[in-house]
């Protein structure tokens, strides 16, 4: 894919991307990540210089979000559980007798830093919900994790996603989304 820088925008709020708008493609040696920009630059990091390295090895897949030929965001996905006595009781299910829920965890996720705020997370976390629920048909997979940087929890809250009762972690808040049947 060829590279596509953006332009830079003022300050006003842009309309939402449409979900029909934005395509989905697993990471692959022809995409030109280089002009992917994200405000963590942490995120845009892993992105140009790991993400592709880690699908090799089978360690996390990576989808593009793609508007208008260019990349507006990604994330990464990876095999995850969660231990039942770190989920609310109204979220468990009495009649599974195992300590943990089988999960795919979102191990990184960035919009691209120009498309902030325009529907773009939206849309990649309905397309990792119909993923989730693809790989479930073949394998055991209930629930979505996620380890929300600070200030990003609230954006995870809207989608159906609580806080793990029990967190150890110190740079992240652990989160998990039970009901991924259901919209």
């Amino acid at each position: 894919m060829p590279s596509r820088n953006f332009p830079a925008t003022p300050d006003i709020r842009l309309p939402e991307i449409s979900l029909s708008n934005i395509s989905f493609e697993h990471l692959a040696t022809r995409h030109d990540t280089s002009s992917f920009s994200c405000t963590h630059q942490e995120l845009t990091d892993y992105l140009t210089n790991d993400a592709q390295k880690n699908q090799d090895a089978h360690v996390a897949a990576t989808y593009l979000a793609i508007y208008k030929g260019g990349c507006v965001g990604y994330f990464s996905l990876l095999n995850d559980s969660i231990i039942k006595k770190d989920i609310d009781p109204e979220d468990d299910k009495d009649w599974y007798n195992h300590s943990y829920y089988p999960a795919i965890k979102i191990a990184r996720f960035a919009a691209h830093q120009e498309y902030e705020g325009r529907g773009v997370g939206r849309a990649m976390l309905t397309a990792i919900r119909s993923i989730a629920i693809t790989v479930s048909k073949y394998s055991g997979c209930c629930v979505l994790t996620v380890d929300a940087k600070p200030g990003a929890e609230l954006f995870y809250e809207r989608f159906g996603f609580h806080r793990a009762l029990k967190t150890k972690k110190k740079n992240t808040i652990p989160m998990y989304r039970c009901n991924i049947f259901r919209r």
